[in-house]
């Protein structure tokens, strides 16, 4: 396989069979306003045949992801020994899109994209979980079953520019490759572990 796209793909369904939870998972890491490196977990989406993230407008990973052109997204397949590293940049998701896949979603984060929307945005501080757990059920009680993505629901393809592909090997040394995105096509080079 000489494009790794197809190759994560192939490594994610074979995670996929063996019920790895982190088969639709990744890592993005970010910079800050402060220069201070960000990471955090989120659900990677298969969108028309392309990778994707969703955040909403109010978080910072978002104001994050706006001041730099490169993110870093690693993506861990434990039960299959494998690794990948990519450099990407973000491209928005169409607004269609968003809202179709959006509906999918489940109901505790629908709510939440709609607390967000009421002047309580992702990140900010709150009193305690006891008020949170309260704007919550008053929240939930209030929309209608059929609720639609809200305007700061927001998604993005991940456009990889370079992708490192680690296979832990056992009793050997692992395999490490590089690809480099050149036009259409990946260059490979394999890398000492």
């Amino acid at each position: 396989m000489d494009d790794p796209l197809v190759r994560l793909s192939h490594d994610r369904g074979r995670a996929r069979d063996k019920t790895d939870p982190w088969a639709n998972l990744c890592v993005v890491s970010t910079v800050d306003a402060d220069h201070t490196p960000q990471s955090r977990v989120v659900v990677l989406r298969d969108l028309e045949g392309r990778l994707a993230i969703f955040v909403n407008g109010s978080s910072p990973k978002h104001a994050e992801v706006a001041q730099t052109k490169h993110q870093a997204v690693l993506i861990y397949l434990a039960s299959i020994g494998v690794q990948y590293r990519l450099t990407t940049t973000l491209e928005a998701v169409p607004r269609a899109i968003v809202a179709a896949s959006w509906l999918e979603r489940p109901r505790i984060p629908k709510v939440m994209d709609y607390l967000y929307e009421q002047g309580t945005p992702q990140s900010a501080r709150i009193e305690s979980r006891d008020a949170l757990m309260a704007r919550f059920a008053a929240l939930d009680a209030q929309l209608a079953a059929d609720v639609t993505a809200p305007d700061a629901a927001l998604g993005y393809y991940l456009v990889a520019d370079q992708i490192e592909r680690l296979e832990l090997a056992g009793d050997r040394p692992h395999m490490r490759i590089h690809f480099q995105r050149t036009g259409r096509s990946w260059r490979a080079t394999t890398l000492i572990p």
